[in-house]
């Protein structure tokens, strides 16, 4: 019997996947998982539960081969260690939010002070909401619009004359690396730095890995959501060199915060660290490179791109800088074309402008060929005031080669699905 809306389903799905097929991909916020990163997604895993944390199995209240699943977790631990040398690993959380809220509620109280980055220098916009909800007051960080970074003179000042429990820095625009190491963090501060954006890139050296600027006494956690750089499913990645502080959140994750921790997704992580172990390095310089070249191609095209020093970015974002009427135009005609890109009305943009990220076109093996063909369709869409078939046509010619590139030969492939799905 067929369901009543079933109809209706398929002319959604038939909608979404062509809208797909011919989008052209520039969102900083998106990636694409390989074949080989969403074997577990379909596996009897999705249905498993385990109780407590990482750092030791917990027998007590647990299922019927909860031991054995367990495994999950420490093989997410050695991946994680060797990409970022950090001691403790969990992917627990459901996303890169939800891992903050857990932390916030984990190893802060109601009237505790933090430091956090400011939506105006490309700070998350829902962590001051958060903070607020919880009962946490907060202080923007003080930052440096000229250098691209927070202005850590300041900070320093404010952390020497003022009782502040926490630094949060949460940034959703990023085109430099923050010197973290250039904050004097206090003993009792703990400094969670949300590197969502910029995962897979400090995995494979491409951006320094902030952990190394921390010793083990320092309460500092390194985390972020797993499907930007690091092109894998949505998990919230928490990791950190400090034993004592894990002790304090590790086991408040799982059962108190939450109860089921999606092992298809914790699994499907550890296949995407270990194709990023193997591929990672020519794929985040191609991504870095790339944003490079389609900067300074938009640059020859009268587009004011930000410049940080010696170059556009050192991340997959560039930012161009727009009156808010242009930019508000330019971007409803990108929507319009089926060019995913992000509207910025931040100072960080010099008042207004445009986000763009090349790490999900990077994956398809798009080099500078790709990049001067994606800066001539969009100047041509910011320089024609009406639809042009001739641009529509040459996105979709340019969307229709989308061929996965650095990911697992089908013979390790092969391997694992049939070790999950037939053994």
């Amino acid at each position: 019997m067929k369901p009543e809306y079933f109809e209706d389903l398929i002319s959604l799905c038939t909608d979404i996947s062509n809208q797909e097929n011919k989008l052209l991909p520039l969102c900083a916020a998106e990636n694409v998982a390989s074949p080989f990163s969403k074997i577990p997604l379909d596996t009897f895993l999705q249905e498993k539960y385990i109780m407590g944390g990482v750092m030791e199995y917990q027998n007590h209240s647990n299922f019927v081969g909860s031991k054995k699943l367990f495994k999950i977790y420490e093989l997410l631990s050695r991946q994680c260690n060797k990409l970022y040398g950090c001691k403790y690993a969990d992917a627990r959380t459901l996303s890169g939010v939800n891992a903050v809220m857990t932390l916030l509620m984990s190893l802060f109280s109601a009237g505790d002070t933090i430091l956090i980055s400011s939506e105006e220098c490309g700070g998350h916009g829902s962590m001051p909401k958060i903070c607020q909800r919880l009962g946490i007051k907060t202080i923007e960080m003080p930052y440096n619009y000229d250098l691209y970074d927070f202005d850590y003179c300041q900070i320093n000042e404010i952390l020497n004359s003022q009782k502040i429990e926490g630094i949060l820095i949460c940034l959703s625009d990023i085109i430099i690396m923050p010197q973290l190491n250039r904050i004097n963090l206090p003993e009792d501060c703990v400094l969670i730095f949300d590197a969502t954006q910029i995962l897979g890139l400090i995995a494979t050296k491409s951006l320094e890995n902030p952990l190394k600027w921390f010793n083990n006494d320092q309460k500092f956690i390194l985390m972020g959501a797993t499907h930007k750089t690091l092109p894998g499913p949505t998990c919230g990645l928490i990791m950190t060199n400090n034993l004592k502080l894990a002790q304090q959140f590790d086991t408040l994750i799982n059962p108190d915060y939450l109860r089921n921790s999606q092992l298809h997704h914790i699994f499907s992580l550890i296949l995407t660290l270990m194709e990023l172990e193997i591929y990672g390095e020519k794929y985040c310089n191609a991504v870095i490179n790339n944003a490079n070249i389609l900067g300074n191609i938009l640059t020859t095209y009268d587009f004011k791109v930000i410049k940080v020093p010696h170059q556009y970015t050192y991340t997959h974002q560039i930012f161009l800088s727009m009156p808010q009427n242009s930019a508000e135009k330019f971007y409803d005609r990108c929507l319009d074309y089926g060019v995913s890109i992000n509207y910025r009305n931040k100072y960080i943009y010099k008042t207004c402008g445009l986000r763009i990220g090349t790490q999900e076109v990077s994956r398809y093996g798009w080099d500078n060929t790709q990049m001067l063909i994606i800066a001539k369709i969009l100047r041509d869409i910011r320089d024609n005031n009406s639809f042009s078939q001739d641009i529509s046509d040459r996105i979709n010619i340019l969307s229709a080669n989308k061929q996965l590139c650095y990911t697992i030969e089908k013979e390790y492939f092969d391997i694992i699905y049939n070790a999950l799905h037939y053994s």
